[in-house]
Parts: C-alpha cells; structure tokens; sequence
C-alpha cells in the first residue's frame, strides 16, 4: 500500500507527494514526462528491495500504483510466455508490464485492490480504482492543471478547493488530457444475477471462495496479523488465517472491559490458538473526534465513531511491527445483515438492494478503512472483497443466506459451524462502534456530532 500523487501541466507535486508520507514512509519519487507527473511514497510489502520503488517504468509506461494484485504471479507468468522479462519480485513491475502489453484492458484482468495513475508519454493521464472501490483516489480537472492523489489532503496542498474534488468510482477508468479534457469509462460493473441454490450447499461454497481469498490475500514480505472484532465476520477469517499463516497475532480494540466484544475475541483467539493483542481505547474528546474526521477525510457520524479505534489499532500495530493487517468489513452489506436494511429490501427487492448497499461502501466504510490504517502506514486487506466471493454472495437467494430475522447471516453461521465458538457465531449483528461501546462515549464529547464533523471536514478541505 502507498501513496499516489498525478498532475497534467506544469506544477511542483513535491508538497503533495510530502503530504502522504505517512502512506508510504520507505521511499518516496517523482518524475514528469511529456506534460505529466507522477508522484510516489511507499510501503514496502512485496520485494522490499529499492529496485521496486516507483514511479515504475516498463516500456512506454510511467506507473504509479497503490495496492495489490492477488494474481500478480499468474500474470507474470503469462507476460513472460510473451517475452516480457522482469527484474523484480514483486507486483508493480507486472501491473506496470501488463498495461504496457494490454493497455487499459489489463484491468479486467488484475484480481485485487489498488488505485492507479500511469502514463505511456502522449501527453495523457490515466487513471483506474479497483473493482468495489477498496482503494481511494481523488481527482480535480480544470483547463489550467488537473490532479490526482490518493487523498484529499494531498490535493488540498496543490490549492484544490473540496467542492472540485471528485473520486474516481469503483471499476472506472479516467483519460485526463492537457487541456482537462475528462474521458471516463466503466470497466467493470457489479452483477447481480440470481443462481438456484439451498443454505447448506451455499454454506459449503461461501466457506471454500472465503479460504481462497484469504490464501491469495497472504503473500507477504513484511508481518501479517488480524482484526478480531468478537463478530463472526472477523472470527472467520482469523479461522482461515490460521491454517497457513505462521505466528499469527490478533488485535482487538477495548473500550470496556466488560464487553460482549472483548469475551468473544478472547474465546475465537483462545480457541484458535493466537495471541491475542488488546488495545485500550479511550473516551474521545472533541480534538480526538476532529483529528479523525481530518485523518479519514469523512464526516459521516458512524465513520467517525468508528474511525477512532481504527485508529488507536492502527498505531498499536505499527508500533509492534505489523504493516499488513486483516479484517471482516464488507461482510455485512453482502448479507444486508444490518437492522435498518429490512425496508430497503421490501421496496428494492433481495438482489438490487444488496448490490447497491454493497456499492455504496465506496464512499463510506472502505476508504474510512483504508485512511485510518494508512494514517499509521499499515495496509489492510479484506478477503469478503475478493471478486468470486462478492458475485458469489450477491447471486444468493435469500432463503440461501437468512433464515429468519434471528440468523441474518445464516449461510456465513453455517459455514463455520464447529470451527468457531458457539456463543460467536450465536450472537446477533451488533455495530462495531455499539459492540465495544464507543459511540456512547462519542456522543458525550461532542452534543450535535452531524453538525460539528461537517463542519470539521469544511474546515481542514474546504
């Protein structure tokens, strides 16, 4: 995971690219060709070595890439059947290969998350987000210069106001030419098709492409570890974790002590046999609130509530050496398992609704994720995001995925009966921020939070 900074036209993108050290704190580059710039920090998670370091060049193509590919070693196989060679060992180098070779039809071919900005000399910019938008990136165009960057407070240090700031949309991909000229393009779009199926062959499947996911997602060069939330959503990929991946380490964050979260974190860690690190949280206050709304660049209420024990794991990770970390978001959407999605499905209807609850994530929990872990240089990774997994899910009947009010996520429930504690895959969906008890402690510090984070955001960006 790093830190992505692009402009067409004359302008210095070194303060920008400064701006997002804390995305990328091993090494930073710069270069412009033909009219376009490209800025870069990195984390370094796969092939460490300098040599990897971007912006990245193979043959005509200038890249700078935030992300990674789970398939990266099969595309690279397939390049160099084509004559390609490599000098690296790590997925840059295939991205920046494969759109040298493919153009932009590479991306229909890279299974995973990333943002990225590339050029191949002609004077254009490009740039393309990953299928369900795990990986933010903003742009601005305009006649005189256009920019992008991996977060608002880069573009905000090059004089781009908030109100001109747009993303790119999950599965796009953007043509930006020298006069500001915007060509905008879907390359890929959500399906909801309905497949014909019952809850225990559901079961079974979900719990073979969940595996699979959390195999692709572990390749790594640099300490993995794991969230543990106490929901089964992040109990069952520490269960899948724990097969392959050698010293594993939990985290889980605590507000209360006593809370329902914290004994089911202890019991799923307990029973898989890893450490299981507790990080306490305190209460917030108003500053601790407004320094979340700047780091996650939200002002969403449930964001923010959320955003400051991210945070708080963020830095406790970082600290102890863990620059990649696993999680269960995404879940909830695919199953529509929260309370208020029981109108949304009456009206929309069981495969529309999911799908667009599901895309709506984009702007809301998957670049609060992403922002909150990289304020401390950490990359998340999130296995129900894997491609099979989502069209999978979103393709089930409703009798294949709930049964009743009381089991909103049976087929998840089942498919990991007996490898998880009963109280676990029991307990009903609580909200993150509800479970550990923070938004009561959030809603002390600041009286009319809507109002005060709207206002925190206008302030820092506008």
């Amino acid at each position: 995971m790093c830190g992505v900074v692009a402009g067409v036209g004359p302008a210095d993108l070194g303060p920008a690219v400064d701006a997002l050290h804390h995305r990328g704190p091993d090494a930073r580059g710069l270069t412009t060709v033909a009219g376009v710039s490209l800025g870069h920090t990195r984390l370094a998670i796969l092939d460490v070595d300098p040599r990897a370091n971007q912006p990245y060049t193979s043959g005509p193509v200038r890249l700078a890439y935030n992300g990674e590919l789970w398939n990266f070693q099969e595309l690279r196989a397939e390049l160099a059947a084509g004559g390609a060679e490599f000098t690296t060992t790590g997925d840059t180098e295939v991205v920046a290969a494969a759109l040298a070779v493919w153009g932009a039809g590479a991306l229909d071919r890279f299974e995973g998350m990333f943002a990225a900005a590339w050029t191949t000399g002609d004077g254009l910019l490009h740039l393309a987000r990953d299928r369900y938008g795990e990986i933010p990136l903003h742009w601005a165009a305009s006649r005189a210069q256009s920019y992008a960057a991996s977060e608002i407070k880069a573009l905000r240090v090059l004089g781009v106001g908030l109100d001109a700031i747009r993303d790119v949309e999950p599965g796009e991909h953007l043509t930006i030419g020298p006069a500001g000229t915007v060509e905008r393009e879907r390359w890929y779009r959500t399906p909801a098709a309905p497949v014909v199926v019952d809850l225990p062959a559901a079961a079974v499947e979900l719990r073979a492409r969940l595996a699979a996911a959390v195999d692709a997602r572990s390749v790594s060069d640099r300490p993995v570890c794991t969230l543990l939330s106490g929901g089964i959503d992040s109990a069952a990929i520490a269960v899948e974790l724990a097969r392959t991946c050698r010293d594993l380490v939990a985290y889980t964050a605590v507000y209360d002590p006593r809370s329902r979260d914290l004994r089911c974190a202890r019991q799923v860690a307990a029973a898989l046999g890893i450490p299981l690190v507790e990080v306490a949280v305190p209460a917030p206050t108003a500053d601790d609130l407004a320094g979340v709304v700047r780091r996650i660049e939200l002002d969403s209420k449930a964001q923010v509530e959320i955003g400051w024990p991210c945070l708080r794991l963020a830095a406790a990770m970082a600290g102890n050496g863990h620059r990649v970390t696993f999680s269960g978001e995404g879940s909830d959407e695919l199953w529509a398992s929260y309370g208020f999605a029981y109108h949304g499905l009456k009206t929309a209807g069981w495969h529309p609704y999911r799908r667009d609850l599901f895309a709506t994530q984009a702007r809301r929990n998957f670049p609060r994720a992403n922002k909150a872990f990289m304020a401390y240089g950490v990359e998340m990774r999130l296995p129900f995001l894997h491609r099979p997994v989502v069209e999978y899910a979103l393709s089930l009947p409703r009798h294949a995925v709930q049964d009743g009010k009381a089991r909103p996520k049976a087929v998840l429930q089942d498919a990991y009966a007996g490898a998880l504690p009963g109280e676990v895959l029991r307990r009903p969906k609580v909200a993150f921020q509800d479970g550990m008890g923070i938004k009561t402690a959030a809603g002390r510090a600041v009286t009319a939070p809507v109002r005060f984070y709207r206002a925190e955001l206008r302030a820092a960006y506008a």
